[in-house]
């Protein structure tokens, strides 16, 4: 019987170079002590994958390589271990759900993991409600994967690998793809399994803010190298090593650490209790510093849009849509809406509210129940999806429902001979996007060879080299990093300013709020709010509605009302600007 003190996971100088690749782990050692929770964060392409891959035996199972040091896993070898006893002790749940899916139904993804592991029957139909109640999936049990939203079949990966009822619990990505109160209700299911069951969590994640909340460790590697490891303020103090390594600090660590610049003596006064990695305490922090006059509030207005002229190029009139599935599904109720030459629009929402499906109608992948749907003032019905495609460029969550073509280079000619642009034309396009997505070295690449991130780096370049009037962007941060992720915002944004409209589907809410200009909230197929990004952040009921929340650094310019902050700030910069030295004790 193991005591708490033990090691469930003992890493030394373990180092490792795929097979006809690249060496993706050097010289990282760590001992993880059962019950811990262990976030791993890093730039993608840094190594988090290949160190759970080395956990449960994928490595060297299905990808092999060369490797120096040790590993022991609940004390085994993967090495030298059978990957099905290994299972017994580990389960995994992969960023791309899709992969893990082996039955036709929710239900029997749930039963599937332990039926193999020979547990009786009782136990199985137990295990499957409790893992499908705490992963907020009850009532989807009947519904075929295929069938639902991209966050609902990351829970449904997410309790099939919880019915395991692991020894260790590997998390690569698992929230990539849920709604802010989503992730934050499964970060606190790995709390709890933490705490309850003494599972030892292992958890790769882009969400600092979650990682930050819950953690008791933080790694974080760099081109396979271990750059930090230690509590999350003892990493999270590290802001501009994090910064310069792609891995975004929360906003309250990322707000001290520039006021710490800024203002003599402010390190200083969180030296103690740490940097402060949470709303609460970063609130605690300034509202003890404001009252005692170290600190002041000068105003300052933030920027502001640009104004947009009433030109509507995407409409929805009364449209419904119901699924005709196995269990019809309506997805939209009743939608009117407007979207107007040259806005930057984000439509978010919970997973399954709707969003998706709503995008789909412009591109005439959908065709409405009821109502009108119109682009350019033209009646989608009467439309063809190609004389569509020449306006209109939607780059999907999953990369692999458009990419299929011999090479990246091929992939993004593909569409462009389709509009019968000139060779030299074609070629000067697919240039000017791999160089803005930063794929230039992997043009003659299979695309299938690439990873998940950089498959939506195609995906993304394609609809770009199109040069469109209008870009829909359907999550895209899934499966990109810190730096990814902004690289295509700004992208589009450079697109904006050229006179082009911008629909972006999103759950990350600082990426939405630092580009978006226009928040349009949808809660079970319906439009719940719609206006400016400052106003949507301050309507409680309807973001509580949508299970959404604002960002860090928007939660406390909301909280420092009384002190000054007159609107809702979405920035770090923005906050920053705002708080200066008080002459104060």
């Amino acid at each position: 019987m193991w005591t708490m003190t033990e090691n469930s996971i003992e890493i030394d100088n373990l180092t490792f170079t795929y097979e006809r690749g690249p060496l993706a782990l050097q010289g990282v050692t760590l001992n993880v002590e059962r019950g811990e929770i262990v976030g791993v964060l890093g730039s993608n392409g840094s190594g988090k994958t290949t160190l759970c891959f080395h956990l449960n035996g994928i490595i060297p199972t299905v990808y092999a390589g060369t490797e120096k040091g040790s590993i022991t896993m609940c004390g085994l070898d993967p090495w030298d271990t059978p990957i099905i006893d290994l299972s017994q002790k580990a389960s995994m749940v992969l960023q791309d759900p899709e992969t893990q899916f082996t039955t036709t139904d929710v239900s029997s993804e749930l039963y599937f993991g332990p039926s193999n592991l020979g547990v009786e029957k009782e136990e199985i139909f137990r295990r499957a409600e409790w893992a499908a109640g705490v992963c907020g999936i009850a009532g989807l049990e009947e519904r075929k994967p295929q069938e639902l939203s991209g966050g609902q079949k990351q829970r449904v990966a997410l309790a099939a690998g919880l019915t395991m009822l692991p020894e260790v619990l590997i998390l690569d990505e698992p929230t990539s793809q849920l709604d802010p109160v989503g992730t934050t209700e499964v970060f606190d299911v790995v709390h709890e399994l933490a705490n309850s069951k003494d599972m030892t969590i292992v958890i790769t994640s882009h969400k600092t803010d979650e990682v930050a909340r819950l953690a008791n460790k933080v790694l974080v590697l760099n081109k396979g190298e271990m750059i930090a490891y230690g509590t999350p303020k003892e990493v999270f103090s590290q802001a501009e090593l994090l910064n310069e390594v792609g891995v975004n600090p929360p906003s309250s660590a990322s707000l001290a650490v520039a006021l710490s610049k800024k203002i003599p003596g402010f390190e200083a006064k969180y030296a103690r209790a740490g940097i402060p990695i949470t709303v609460d305490e970063c609130f605690k922090l300034l509202k003890q510093l404001l009252d005692e006059g170290f600190i002041k509030i000068e105003w300052q207005e933030p920027t502001r849009p640009q104004e947009v002229k009433i030109s509507p190029v995407l409409e929805l009139e009364n449209v419904t849509f119901t699924y005709p599935a196995r269990i019809p599904v309506t997805a939209l109720r009743d939608v009117s809406l407007t979207i107007n030459k040259g806005e930057y629009v984000a439509i978010i929402g919970q997973n399954g509210s709707g969003k998706t499906t709503l995008v789909k109608h412009f591109l005439g992948l959908l065709e409405a129940t009821e109502g009108i749907v119109k682009v350019d003032g033209e009646d989608v019905s009467e439309l063809t999806i190609g004389s569509i495609a020449k306006s209109i460029a939607l780059i999907l969550q999953n990369p692999d429902y458009q990419l299929f073509s011999i090479s990246v280079q091929k992939e993004l000619e593909f569409g462009l001979r389709n509009l019968g642009l000139p060779e030299e034309e074609i070629s000067q396009r697919v240039d000017a996007a791999l160089n803005e997505v930063g794929l230039e070295e992997v043009r003659d690449i299979f695309p299938f060879r690439l990873s998940f991130g950089d498959r939506r780096k195609v995906a993304a370049a394609a609809g770009i080299a199109m040069d469109p009037e209008i870009l829909i962007l359907d999550e895209p941060t899934t499966a990109q990093d810190y730096i990814g992720r902004h690289v295509l915002c700004q992208i589009a944004s450079r697109m904006r300013d050229q006179g082009k409209t911008i629909v972006m589907i999103s759950h990350d809410m600082d990426l939405v709020a630092q580009y978006a200009d226009r928040l349009i909230v949808m809660a079970e197929g319906r439009i719940i709010a719609d206006g400016p990004k400052r106003e949507v952040f301050d309507m409680k009921d309807e973001l509580e509605q949508a299970f959404l929340k604002p960002p860090q650094i928007t939660q406390l310019s909301q909280l420092l009302r009384d002190y000054g902050i007159k609107e809702n700030l979405v920035t770090v910069e923005e906050m920053e600007k705002c708080l200066k030295a008080g002459g104060g004790r």
